[in-house]
């Protein structure tokens, strides 16, 4: 583990702490001001930003991650790899803007939420074309990590000033947006600080989405038991039930948040190790292991005993049937850590992507079946219940596919494999 490394891992916390700590210090202030109907609806919007800017970022936070981390020596390789994720990026605002504009006008379970959809938007496009992802190839994290802090702190402080009433449920959307327009700006322009610029050209854009279309697959599949989650109790029950389970699902992010940073972080160096020296990368991905899944059991310990207190504090009255829901979830840190270690950070470098992506895809489509059953009968319980067993597959069919084909960080079979480049 080189100084780089450390000093990548600790910008990467630093900005994930920021993440999911922050909407937790404003989430009990919005919860009571807005209250649990209007802040549901908040959810949902919030929700359907996260969808739209899955979609264009496309899985380049692996793909193109991936990439840099294996051309990061070559400026004009650099130089074509931003313009074509740019450029492709660009396709993508416009295609989920053409959605957008039809869910907004024809489909009428979306009526509730139209004040907020606008605003949702425009929030998904800024953060989904932050550059983020070269910065995280090149471990060179730490100066857009302190942007991303301070831009987000901002915003943040801002919201406690200015939401007042239900009625401004549209501001932290709406400074949220700012923030990101800020970071993805100065991202661009610390990134052809050393990079020379190119032009996003049709052809490199088509390539970038080529390259990156089995990780936006993955991605996909995922958000069918993650992201899809509130979306999907919008349209099948009441706003205050979204509350309930969303109020939930934002704790336990914010808690699993707590081990993204390592995945992150060890994601680069084992694509890079793997290209180097495949005894060290396989040392890498077991140290990962033992301390990614470590630092989750200790964190799912605390929300199965600390639930009702959490609930308490960070939502207040109203918020009694989430406690339940959170208890449930609290299966969701360890159980994501060993898929997070054995997916992303050992399958995906090893290509692996066919694989993964049907693991993935399976669980994902399990969740909206159980689902589509569940939530009708059980509400919030049912749409927490469908999550954690959909986690529970993607787990052992990882583990399973790995141990048959003797291809796990504990296996010599690995020395033999041959990473593509």
């Amino acid at each position: 583990m080189t100084r780089k490394f450390w000093e990548n891992l600790a910008s990467l916390f630093g900005v994930h702490v920021l993440n999911y700590i922050v909407p937790l210090v404003t989430l009990p202030f919005l919860a009571r001001t807005l209250g649990n109907v209007h802040w549901g609806e908040l959810a949902f919007a919030e929700a359907y930003a996260g969808y739209v800017s899955l979609c264009i970022e496309y899985g380049f936070g692996l793909s193109a991650t991936r990439d840099m981390a294996q051309v990061r020596e070559d400026p004009l390789a650099r130089s074509r790899l931003l313009a074509g994720v740019l450029g492709a990026q660009l396709l993508l605002v416009l295609g989920t803007l053409i959605l957008t504009l039809v869910l907004y006008y024809a489909v009428p379970v979306f009526a509730v939420y139209k004040p907020l959809l606008p605003v949702a938007f425009i929030l998904a496009a800024l953060r989904a074309i932050n550059p983020f992802w070269y910065f995280q190839g090149l471990e060179q994290m730490r100066l857009v990590a302190s942007l991303t802090i301070l831009t987000n702190v901002g915003a943040a402080a801002a919201m406690l000033t200015l939401v007042h009433s239900p009625k401004d449920s549209w501001i932290p959307l709406g400074l949220r947006s700012i923030a990101a327009l800020v970071c993805a700006l100065a991202g661009f322009g610390i990134a052809y600080r050393d990079t020379p610029f190119s032009s996003p050209t049709r052809a490199e854009a088509w390539l970038s989405l080529r390259r990156g279309w089995s990780l936006f697959l993955f991605k996909s599949a995922v958000s069918l038991y993650t992201t899809a989650n509130v979306l999907l109790l919008g349209v099948l029950a009441a706003p205050a039930v979204v509350a309930w389970f969303a109020g939930a699902e934002r704790i336990a992010k914010a808690a699993v948040g707590g081990i993204t940073p390592l995945t992150q972080a060890f994601y680069p160096r084992i694509n890079f190790l793997l290209t180097q020296d495949r005894d060290a990368a396989s040392r890498t991905a077991r140290m990962s292991v033992l301390i990614t899944v470590g630092s989750a059991l200790a964190i799912g310990l605390v929300l199965l005993i600390g639930a009702p207190f959490l609930v308490r504090l960070l939502l207040g009255p109203g918020f009694s049937q989430t406690v339940p829901v959170l208890r449930l979830l609290s299966a969701l840190p360890p159980l994501i850590a060993v898929s997070n270690v054995l997916g992303i950070q050992w399958m995906v470098p090893l290509r692996l992507d066919r694989q993964f992506n049907w693991i993935i895809a399976g669980a994902g489509l399990l969740n909206l079946l159980l689902a589509l059953i569940l939530v009708p009968i059980s509400g919030q319980m049912g749409m927490a219940v469908s999550v954690v067993i959909a986690e529970l597959v993607v787990t052992a069919a990882m583990i399973l596919v790995l141990r048959t084909r003797r291809l796990d960080p504990w296996s010599a079979e690995i020395q033999k494999v041959e990473v593509a480049a």
